[in-house]
């Protein structure tokens, strides 16, 4: 039996009694090393390969010893495979090769939340050509979209906790300087909080909210930085600049202009008015008004997915178990768009760019 013992304080809750000989999990990151933790009666520090931990004497309650060393195991070992478990799972890093460059504004990333992650996998690889790599650690399945190689999107399982969830979802994530600052100045023109602001390894800081219409967009600053305008068009099956669909364009554009520092420029179309939102030269994204005529829409953000025939691309998702949402329409440059959803609900766009335009290289 023990009079008293002392007890260490590790980061984490694990705590110690007497010389320990253990491979430890890593404090900061740090390789695993084989620690000694030498503990003395009225001691008040003791090393640890230059990590400092806590030490207070506490008394025992007479527990044996062999009690305290089974406590000390399930401790260390709890907290090892707790730590190791969510640190094997780390999204990707936005940009590859890293540079320090933060286009405000700019569409940098989009996640599927999908309620069907096998299905909607199926559906896209068959509609664009879409290679996927999967990530799985401590029950969160997450797979990164492909296009030559070059990682265009997300999808993850979304977690169903009301009946308004059950509706898959694209995210678009926008690029900032600063997630905090940008995140309280949309709290103040009135959007609303999905997630606070965290940090993600490799991937940086980033935060959801829904704007003044309810339409949900992230932001992002992102650890990498963020890819470069392309000063010609990328391949067939990547995203091209996203719309949002509002019911009324003209508010929900000043709300975009004040958080991003977007140019506004309005153009006509033939289905009404088309704000343009743009840093410099470079289109961000536009605003229209939200089709009143289906119901499957509300206010929201579309990405369009460049494609080489809209009308082929929209009946193979109908062939897949997609639908056709707003049918095609002429956009600027010669484009035209169509707007769908995938069998899961998700909408999207696919937009057909003039062939001169088109970057051959496909899927």
């Amino acid at each position: 039996m023990l009079d008293d013992i002392l007890l260490i304080s590790f980061p984490g809750g694990v705590r110690s009694s007497q010389p320990i000989y253990l491979p430890t999990f890593a404090p900061s990151s740090r390789p695993l090393a084989k620690l000694v933790f030498t503990v003395r009666q009225r001691t008040d520090r003791i090393s640890t390969l230059g990590d400092a931990w806590t030490v207070k004497k506490q008394p025992s309650h007479r527990l044996p010893r062999y009690a305290v060393l089974l406590v000390v195991a399930a401790e260390l070992c709890g907290s090892f495979c707790l730590r190791a478990r969510a640190e094997s799972f780390e999204l990707p890093a936005l940009s590859s090769p890293a540079n320090d460059t933060h286009l405000v504004g700019k569409l940098i990333w989009l996640d599927l939340e999908t309620t069907d992650l096998p299905g909607s996998k199926r559906f896209y690889h068959s509609l664009f050509g879409w290679d996927y790599r999967d990530y799985h650690a401590d029950g969160v399945e997450y797979t990164l979209a492909l296009v030559n190689g070059n990682p265009v999107a997300g999808l993850l399982r979304r977690q169903i906790v009301n009946e308004t969830e059950r509706r898959s979802a694209w995210l678009p994530f926008f690029s900032v300087a600063d997630v905090n600052a940008t995140f309280q100045q949309a709290l103040k023109a009135h959007a609303q909080v999905r997630s606070e602001p965290e940090q993600l390894p490799l991937r940086g800081r980033q935060a959801r909210l829904t704007d003044p219409e309810g339409a949900v967009f992230a932001l992002v600053t992102s650890s990498s930085g963020d890819p470069s305008d392309d000063p010609n068009p990328r391949a067939v099956g990547t995203w091209g600049s996203p719309s949002l669909l509002a019911r009324n364009p003209a508010r929900e554009a000043v709300f975009y202009q004040e958080l991003f520092s977007y140019a506004v420029f309005a153009e006509p179309t033939d289905r009404g008015k088309r704000i343009r939102l743009s840093s410099g030269p470079q289109e961000r994204a536009n605003v229209r008004q939200l089709p009143t005529v289906v119901d499957a829409l509300h206010p929201q953000w579309i990405s369009f997915v460049r494609v080489f025939s809209n009308a082929d691309t929209a009946r193979q998702a109908v062939k897949l178990g997609g639908h056709i949402l707003v049918a095609a329409t002429r956009a600027t440059h010669g484009a035209s768009i169509t707007i769908l959803d995938d069998p899961t609900g998700a909408a999207f766009g696919v937009i057909e760019l003039p062939p001169e335009i088109v970057d051959l290289e496909t899927p």
